[in-house]
């Protein structure tokens, strides 16, 4: 995992743990590009996440956007998809009273979102996204894009249900005399 985004999403709550139930505060987010994993940047990532202390240790809930590197589905050109994520996790504190597999506070009073933000950011990827809503694709038979325009091939993939109408189309032979 990139050492940049451990400290982008990684937040000192130790003020936090010290407090009441019920206390909250919100973090924002405002990063031109964010490392999130290996695998993940997010570009443009915007939002904020507010902590709430509860019995149970801090409760994080928002709302995150931005964009990640994609490509197309229709076309293979990359291009930027805009996604979102809303949080709505319990972090245990202390890590030892949690139940196995949670996420936790760590013993140094900071929370590492990145798990989670990771995980949500790939899910609400688009499978089958496209660049634009009237992306035209590829051409089966060369491979052009032809969002960039036409290709020179011609298409002689006639269905055989439909051959009979293509002797309509053709032009009468000269008349002979």
């Amino acid at each position: 995992m990139s050492k940049v985004a451990s400290r982008i999403l990684r937040l000192n709550v130790g003020f936090l743990l010290k407090e009441g139930v019920g206390y909250t505060r919100e973090f924002e987010f405002d990063e031109p590009v964010a490392p999130i994993a290996d695998d993940l940047t997010v570009h443009d990532l915007r939002g904020a996440v507010t902590l709430t202390r509860t019995p149970q240790g801090l409760y994080a809930q928002g709302q995150l956007r931005g964009a990640v590197d994609h490509e197309c589905t229709r076309c293979l050109t990359d291009y930027l998809q805009p996604v979102s994520i809303r949080l709505s996790e319990l972090y245990h504190y202390p890590p030892e009273n949690a139940p196995a597999g949670e996420p936790t506070v760590s013993d140094d009073a900071h929370l590492d979102l990145t798990p989670v933000v990771r995980e949500d950011f790939l899910l609400s990827i688009p499978i089958s996204a496209v660049c634009r809503p009237d992306c035209k694709g590829l051409c089966p038979n060369c491979g052009k894009n032809w969002n960039e325009g036409p290709c020179d091939c011609e298409d002689d993939n006639i269905d055989p249900r439909w051959a009979g109408l293509a002797d309509l189309f053709k032009e009468p032979p000269p008349d002979q005399e």
